[in-house]
Parts: C-alpha cells; sequence; structure tokens
C-alpha cells in the first residue's frame, strides 16, 4: 500500500475520529492516540484509510461508503473473511486485526488489516523499467493459478459462495446491477447479454475466485518486484475460475488509451507477454489443459461494464469513494464497444 497516493479524508467519506480512537484504543492493543487519518486516493468501492498513532504504528482501515448501496455490494465481511482464511496459504494477504460490523462508531462496518508497504502498477505501462515488465506481470498470472490450486475446503471456505451455475449467475447479477445503476442506454448491451447467454462453458471447475485479479491489486516490493500482498477481496466468492483469468486477460482486449487498455500496442517491443505465454503459464502451473479464454473475457469486460457505470452512478448520487468517479463514467462506452468488437469478431 503505497503512502504516495493518500490524500486528506474526503468530505463525504468523513467520520468522527474521536469515536474511532476510543474504540481503537479498546479494542486494539500496541495503538494508542491517533496522529493523522489519509484516504487513499484511487479504488471505486470501498473508502480506504491509512491510521497513524502517534507511536508511530500503523493500520489500513476499510469501510463501506455512506449512503444507499446496491445489493449485496461493499462486502466488507467477505474481504475479512477470505483474507483471514488465506493466512498461512501460498497467496500473501495483508494480516486482518479487527471486524467491527457496528455502524455506530464510524457511521458504516469497517475492518482493520495491517500496513503493508510496496508499490501498485495500475498499469502494465505504468513499469517504466521495461526490462522488468514480463517478470512482473508472469508473477502476477503465477499468483492467480496459485490461488485457484488452493483447496477451499481445506481452509473453511466451503460455505463462501454457491459454486453450481457460476457463469449464468454471473450473467445475471451483472445485467441486474446494470439496469439498477445505468445513466444511459446503450444498444451493446443488449448484444452482449445474448451473447453470454448462448455461450456458457458446458463444464467448470470450481475453486476460491477472486473476482478483482488485476495488477492495480498487486502490492510489489520496491526492489525485488516480488509480490507482497493480493488486495481488494470484495467480490471474491467460490466459483469457476477461469472468470479471473479472463478478467486478468481483459486489457488486451480493449484499446490504448482506455480503461489501462493495451491492445494494438506492440508487446514484443514493449516486453510484455503474449496471450498465449500467459494462458500456457497459467495452465502450467495448474496443471490443466489449454484453453479459449474468449467467453471468460466477454463476461469479466461486461462486469466490468456495470461496476463502473455503478461507480458513476454513486458519483451522481453523492457518494462516490473516488474523486475520479465522475471521469469513470467516460471509460464505460469505450469498453462496451470494445466488447461488442470482440464478439463480432469470433
Amino acid at each position: 500500500m503505497v503512502k504516495e497516493n493518500l490524500i486528506k479524508i474526503r468530505d463525504n467519506h468523513s467520520f468522527n475520529i474521536k469515536k474511532l480512537e476510543s474504540w481503537l484504543s479498546a479494542n486494539l492493543s500496541n495503538f494508542n492516540d491517533i496522529l493523522s487519518v489519509k484516504q487513499f486516493v484511487g479504488g471505486q468501492s470501498n473508502p480506504t484509510f491509512l491510521i497513524t498513532s502517534k507511536n508511530g504504528a500503523k493500520v489500513i482501515l476499510g469501510k463501506k461508503p455512506p449512503g444507499k448501496l446496491l445489493p449485496s455490494a461493499h462486502a466488507i465481511e467477505r474481504e475479512y473473511r477470505v483474507q483471514n482464511s488465506l493466512n498461512n496459504t501460498s497467496i500473501p494477504c495483508p494480516r486482518m486485526l479487527m471486524l467491527c460490523e457496528d455502524p455506530s462508531v464510524i457511521g458504516t462496518p469497517f475492518y482493520l488489516m495491517e500496513f503493508i508497504q510496496g508499490i501498485v502498477y495500475e498499469s502494465i505501462l505504468d513499469i517504466k523499467e521495461k526490462n522488468t515488465r514480463k517478470h512482473i506481470y508472469m508473477q502476477m498470472v503465477t499468483m492467480l493459478a496459485l490461488l485457484h490450486n488452493i483447496d477451499f475446503r481445506s481452509i473453511n471456505l466451503e460455505s463462501f459462495g454457491k459454486p453450481g451455475n457460476y457463469s449464468q449467475r454471473q450473467i445475471s447479477r451483472w445485467e441486474k446491477q446494470w439496469h439498477l445503476s445505468k445513466q444511459r442506454e446503450l444498444a451493446e448491451i443488449n448484444v452482449i447479454i445474448d451473447w453470454l447467454n448462448k455461450n456458457i462453458p458446458e463444464k467448470s471447475d470450481i475453486s476460491i475466485v477472486h473476482g478483482d485479479f488485476r495488477l492495480g491489486n498487486i502490492i510489489y516490493h520496491n526492489s525485488t518486484k516480488s509480490v507482497q500482498a493480493v488486495l481488494d477481496w470484495e467480490l471474491s466468492t467460490l466459483g469457476d475460475p477461469l472468470a479471473d483469468f479472463g478478467y486478468m486477460l481483459y486489457p488486451y482486449f480493449v484499446p490504448l488509451g482506455e480503461r489501462h487498455g493495451i491492445h494494438g500496442i506492440n508487446l514484443k517491443k514493449e516486453n510484455i507477454p503474449e496471450v498465449e505465454e500467459v494462458i500456457s503459464e497459467y495452465c502450467k502451473v495448474r496443471n490443466i489443459k489449454l484453453f479459449d479464454p474468449t467467453f471468460y473475457i466477454v463476461l469479466s469486460m461486461f462486469r466490468s461494464i456495470a461496476i463502473l457505470e455503478g461507480v458513476f452512478a454513486r458519483y451522481i448520487n453523492g457518494n462516490e469513494s473516488s474523486p475520479n468517479a465522475k471521469d469513470i463514467g467516460n471509460d464505460v462506452v469505450p469498453l462496451a464497444k470494445a466488447t461488442y468488437q470482440l464478439i463480432k469478431e469470433q
């Protein structure tokens, strides 16, 4: 979690720091009076803050945003549970410290986790040292495969989701979220939904699904560039692991300059792995056969369309989590067009 991304608390996310201080004193050892509270800029869902005490201790606080929320959204309790369960596995997560479900403390439920120093890259092109790009990207691919190899039953997550009919339920969920959030009519959406419903894979595996697995949710070590932590588990559940894979891949199919897209770029010149290399590495670590990820890419792009429209809708309603939520609305139409184009090429 990089301190360079810190800003003062946004007005619509302010809370009673004295009440939080009293709660921390009563519930968290070795944490004395609060010295400062800063908000992380970026992130479009749950507001996140760095709390620093007068003795120098630092913790991260994640909370639900204020205002009316969509059903099942902003599930910080699920984030806390899955990260806690992943302790002592091959997947590094921040150590969970406390979960408070009492909204009277700061206005919404919240959790505390350890602060991890490191660097986060929102896009592969943000990595200025080109010679490290492929190494950094392939570490992400390996980490995703390792996550999907975990036996969720062995870490008591067998009740973490409803694994059956995962893709159909995802299509239905995000279609519903789109209609609840939409601020405009897009002709491409009906085509996308229809294509997805007609192309659902007959069989799928079941694993822990992160739900938002991308470069921007991984902390890398400043010097070694090794993975220090995987963040943002709000959308995690049990389901088809290839949905995560498709989501990780979709920047390859989004035009350069749009929503972290790299479509059309010279991958070899930029030292970015080819799609085939990514698929091969993932399958090798998971010990599965090569596959066509197109359905999962389209599903992930559609889901992102619905999520981003929800971000924009929260801006309209005045309870957005990020100062650039207004601009996020501009990403929806190009992403819908890129998804439509991918379908037409099949």
